[in-house]
């Protein structure tokens, strides 16, 4: 049997953007248009900000939906500032977002993807950075019946 390995990808950062109900689908569209890969869209109840809203008579839907993009450090800015524009959170009560650091993210990624990241291209760049790692997977034991 092969021996199993982990890639770890690092240098990365995750967008969480929480919007009203039916907008998830335009901050989707409005990313990918500026490189991201993929999302995940989930359903939320929000709860708190609706009641002071109330006060500004602005009438707020507690129905979301959230956005979760993982991205590269390379596309972060211009990914948010997409997804912020999309989901018009410039207007009150149309949502929030925030971006996060990941320490480490492993999935399944192709050899020649890996084969092609770790050649350099062209110089080397000024600050080195730590993209790829592999790493054998952890082993398991049978247990005993």
């Amino acid at each position: 049997m092969a021996e199993r390995q982990i890639t770890y990808l690092t240098d990365a950062l995750i967008i969480t953007c929480i919007v009203q109900a039916s907008q998830a689908d335009n901050v989707v569209k409005a990313a990918q248009n500026v490189g991201a890969q993929g999302a995940t869209v989930t359903y939320a109840r929000g709860t708190g900000v609706r009641e002071r809203m109330g006060l500004m008579g602005v009438a707020i839907d507690e129905q979301k939906e959230m956005v979760r993009i993982i991205v590269s450090e390379e596309q972060a800015d211009r990914v948010f500032e997409a997804m912020y524009l999309a989901g018009e959170l410039d207007k009150p009560g149309m949502g929030i977002m925030f971006m996060n650091k990941l320490d480490r993210i492993a999935t399944y990624i192709p050899e020649e993807v890996l084969s092609g990241a770790e050649k350099p291209k062209g110089k080397a760049p000024a600050k080195k950075r730590k993209t790829a790692t592999r790493r054998p997977a952890a082993k398991t034991k049978k247990a005993k019946k």
